[in-house]
């Protein structure tokens, strides 16, 4: 749907992702330390793609199949999505266990594969335990337009200094013996919460203006989105007066609802974000115990990138540098679609969900729309992300389609339009 539509979509499988990985604690036996990682220098330096908001980092898998891992400091282990990979190459099941979906009902069955060999681009080869789904339900690859074959969790830095530089797409991770904060330069310093892996941050929340309350919210590079709320956490995190309904799409406990809106203000330290569009999410009643609560949301990539940012993921701190885009607008989908990716080669495009009252539903598109033409040029010249930055142009923007319904060929002219 919308491009924060879309990070409710992507909410669902950060949430989803969360409640898998509180349920299962990986064995030690024949995993490496983080540090075998590193060469003898202390530091390794690779690259990642970017895409959609998301960190995609190439893995080998077993010394000889190159993978595509999403990079998630918000989800504590490593999970291979596809099945057959681990099939192909006779791996070893140690375990299969049952994870309990997005839904806290749903079964999802998976496996534990224990002392798998991966190796990062310039790193060295370690052994690590991971999770294998028995079946890929995320549909990340479709969100994408990218091919996905797994995500590497926050375990896999355990104890590392991890520096994510967004503008020259690299991430560093260093030993902490050789590395030395006092050197860093125009880095704010603040201190951070490790919980499971995990790295949380205190900030300060103003959903309506005058109301502000003290939240934790976790650092999730593995969330393509500015920032996720849930809303029933906490009194004054209420939803905003005007708000976007929307279907999450399918998690691995079936379909969630959710919202997006503006809140008045998000702070921590001296960074400060005003009018920002967020998303909202309540958790569940199973979910709300004390002992079980403890966030109240998600920063998510779409923040994160406006710095660059170290994680001293053994002495829970973190420093951040603004870049030069820092205080730039935030961009959002004004159209109400979200265009899924489909084919062999995922270079075929489709609309999955069009937001009721938006420039999309009033120019008749709809749900399972193929998607031919976007002004005078064939689909074929477009990625799934070239598509979506279409639709964030200005206010009044005409963007025609020509689409294919059934056994109908059509032409459409969305109006792109603010969605608050």
């Amino acid at each position: 749907m919308s491009r924060d539509h879309i990070q409710l979509i992507k909410t669902n499988k950060i949430l989803v992702l969360f409640f898998v990985l509180c349920l299962f604690r990986s064995a030690t036996s024949h995993a490496q330390s983080s540090l075998s990682l590193l060469d003898p220098s202390g530091e390794v330096t690779f690259p990642f793609d970017y895409v959609q908001g998301f960190i995609v980092v190439d893995i080998v898998l077993q010394k000889i199949m190159p993978l595509k891992f999403i990079l998630d400091t918000g989800a504590e282990n490593t999970i291979l999505l596809k099945k057959e990979y681990t099939n192909i190459l006779q791996i070893p099941y140690h375990k299969k266990i049952s994870l309990l979906g997005s839904d806290m009902a749903t079964s999802i069955e998976a496996y534990v594969c224990n002392g798998v060999y991966l190796q990062l681009v310039n790193s060295q080869r370690v052994r690590h335990n991971i999770i294998v789904l028995e079946k890929d339900n995320l549909f990340l690859e479709e969100y994408l337009g990218e091919k996905i074959d797994g995500i590497l969790g926050a375990e896999f830095f355990k104890g590392l200094i991890l520096k994510i530089d967004y503008v020259r797409r690299i991430i560093t991770i260093t030993n902490p013996a050789v590395f030395n904060p006092s050197k860093l330069k125009k880095f704010e310093a603040f201190d951070i919460d490790i919980i499971e892996n995990k790295p949380y941050l205190n900030c300060i929340t103003e959903v309506s203006f005058g109301k502000p309350t003290k939240t934790k919210l976790l650092l999730d590079t593995g969330a393509g989105l500015t920032a996720l709320f849930h809303n029933n956490t906490d009194s004054l995190l209420s939803l905003p007066s005007v708000v976007i309904k929307g279907s999450l799409g399918k998690g691995l406990g079936g379909d969630i609802e959710g919202f997006s809106g503006k809140i008045h203000r998000l702070s921590f330290g001296n960074i400060e974000f005003t009018n920002l569009i967020s998303s909202f999410q309540s958790l569940e009643d199973i979910q709300l115990h004390p002992k079980k609560v403890i966030r109240n949301g998600i920063i998510g990539n779409l923040i994160l990138e406006r710095f660059e940012v170290i994680f001293d993921l053994l002495k829970s701190k973190m420093y951040l540098k603004p870049s030069k885009n820092y205080k730039k607008d935030f961009e959002f989908d004004k159209s109400g679609l979200t265009i899924f990716a489909y084919g062999e080669n995922l270079k075929n495009y489709y609309v999955k969900f069009v937001l009721e009252n938006s420039p999309a539903y009033d120019a008749d598109i709809r749900s399972g729309d193929i998607i031919l033409k976007l002004g005078f040029w064939s689909y074929k010249w477009f990625s799934l992300n070239q598509i979506n930055k279409k639709f964030i142009g200005k206010t009044g923007k005409k963007v025609k389609l020509k689409i294919k319904r059934g056994n109908e060929v059509l032409t459409k002219k969305i109006i792109l339009r603010d969605l608050f």
